[in-house]
């Protein structure tokens, strides 16, 4: 059914029809009309189908089976595909539009752009003339104009009447006196616009004036807390360093104060060491005395109290030898047995005094080795003590050197860091001082321009005003008249002027 619908629209000639040319205000075109079923009558329709290499590339790619990733990286290059085929566009239009510009600009216009273009120039300058009406001094000027011609139309009124003065009298003063209500209603009106005008003008000037006075009390304020702002942070700067002077002499007066307790204590350590020392020396050599004496004293008893015995036994020998005188024999024996015991107590005594004699030299002899052995023992102490607080003393002086270096490096950073905030600082100032300098420039070059701006405006309106003169000499207005509007117009009070009958 397609393919019959296909060949029964190819088969049909279509009917000639001429283009239409559609004039606009930038140029000229030629439109070939649709037919009836909605195609456009030329050749194309009879063309077959062409495929570019790029576009059956791009078929045949959308036909295979992509993974996310192909997915994402074909989205990227279709997006960047479209994008640059956006900018070439884009640059083809510029230059389409560029060359257009250039042919339209160039070209010969015919009578219709002709026409059409002095037709939108018209409306452009009428349109101009209306917004220049707008002006307040336009405004009055056209209600001075306005009542120029309505007395200029008076006073024709006054001279017909003066014709027909016997004809029509009554109606005449009828009619004078409407216009002289008309009139003195037309000059209230006037009076009041523009005592409306010149006061709306003297608090426009006013309110210029209070805000130039209020934007000079805000700069002065405002250059005044920049100020105060300056030395407040200039005087916390002085403040912080001065701090941190102290706060570092404090702590070199602290450390010197911490050693000088360190070597002190050192100092009354080894002199507490040292009496204890000798306390214990003399301690020793006093046990030693008490027991040599102590010794003495017990071989002087040993040796009273067996001198005493032998005493006894030669006493109780000699008393035997006297009772028994009888028997020489006997006497002889007990002398004997006497001499014996007595020889037995001196070998005994002696042996004992020979035992205790290498006793006491053994307890002398462990006694000193003791007290050596004591001595070796507490000077080794003491070195091991000495060398211990002689490596505490040396780790507390390290200690106390990396503090004064951390201490050293943090001063060190709190410098360059007081330096780049003061920079920081006078940056900020300097900016501030450059945008306010900016804005000084900016407000002066404002007014410059808004100087300007009046100037032109009020030679713009001065020459309205001279055209619309000139208009009233053109179409009657007495002279008179036309001077009294250019002498009020011109006039600084611009008052409204009373043209009475003269």
């Amino acid at each position: 059914m397609a393919t019959l619908r296909a060949s029964q629209l190819t088969s049909k000639k279509p009917k000639s029809q001429k283009p239409i040319t559609v004039i606009t205000r930038d140029n000229i075109r030629k439109l070939l009309p649709h037919s009836d079923n909605g195609l456009v009558l030329n050749q194309e329709n009879r063309r077959a189908v062409i495929l570019t290499a790029t576009e059956l590339e791009r078929i045949q790619g959308a036909a295979k089976y992509l993974d996310k990733a192909d997915m994402d990286q074909h989205s990227k290059d279709v997006k960047e595909y479209r994008a640059t085929a956006a900018e070439v566009a884009r640059l083809r239009k510029q230059k389409m539009e560029h060359y257009d510009h250039q042919r339209t600009s160039n070209a010969k216009l015919s009578d219709l752009d002709r026409e059409a273009k002095d037709r939108s120039n018209y409306l452009l300058a009428k349109a101009q003339m209306q917004i220049e009406e707008q002006e307040d001094d336009i405004k009055h000027m056209n209600e001075l104009m306005l009542y120029a011609k309505c007395v200029s139309i008076r006073d024709t009124q006054v001279e017909e009447k003066k014709w027909i003065q016997n004809e029509r009298k009554i109606e005449d003063a009828r009619l004078d006196a409407m216009m002289e209500l008309e009139r003195t209603t037309e000059l209230k009106k006037l009076e009041e616009r523009e005592t409306r005008r010149v006061e709306e003008l003297r608090k426009g000037a006013a309110k210029i004036r209070e805000q130039i006075e209020e934007r000079r009390e805000a700069a002065l304020l405002e250059q005044e807390r920049r100020d105060q702002e300056t030395k407040l942070i200039l005087k916390a700067i002085a403040e912080t360093a001065e701090q941190e002077k102290q706060e570092k002499l404090s702590k070199i007066k602290n450390q010197r104060i911490l050693m000088m307790d360190v070597v002190k204590t050192n100092q009354e350590s080894m002199e507490y060491k040292r009496k204890e020392k000798l306390q214990e020396e003399e301690e020793d050599r006093k046990v030693l005395q008490y027991i040599v004496e102590k010794e003495a004293r017990d071989t002087e008893n040993d040796r009273i109290q067996a001198q005493k015995k032998a005493e006894r036994e030669i006493e109780l020998a000699r008393l035997r030898a006297a009772q028994e005188k009888i028997s020489d024999k006997q006497a002889q024996q007990d002398a004997l047995r006497a001499q014996r015991a007595f020889e037995s107590y001196e070998r005994e005594w002696r042996r004992k005094e020979q035992e205790t004699a290498t006793k006491h030299a053994q307890q002398e002899h462990d006694l000193r080795r003791e007290r050596y052995n004591q001595q070796r023992s507490r000077e080794h102490a003491i070195q091991v003590e000495a060398q211990k607080m002689k490596q505490e003393f040396y780790e507390g002086l390290q200690r106390q050197k990396e503090i004064e270096a951390k201490l050293a490096k943090e001063d060190e950073i709190k410098a360059v860091k007081n330096r780049m905030y003061a920079m920081d600082v006078k940056a900020q100032i300097q900016e501030k001082e450059q945008n306010r300098r900016k804005t000084r420039e900016d407000f002066f070059l404002e007014g410059i321009q808004l100087a300007h701006e009046r100037t032109e405006r009020k030679n713009k309106i001065n020459q309205i005003k001279a055209r619309k003169i000139q208009e009233l000499r053109a179409i009657g207005v007495p002279e008179k008249y036309c001077n009294e509007i250019e002498r009020q117009v011109h006039s600084t009070n611009k008052h409204a002027f009373s043209m009475g009958a003269k």
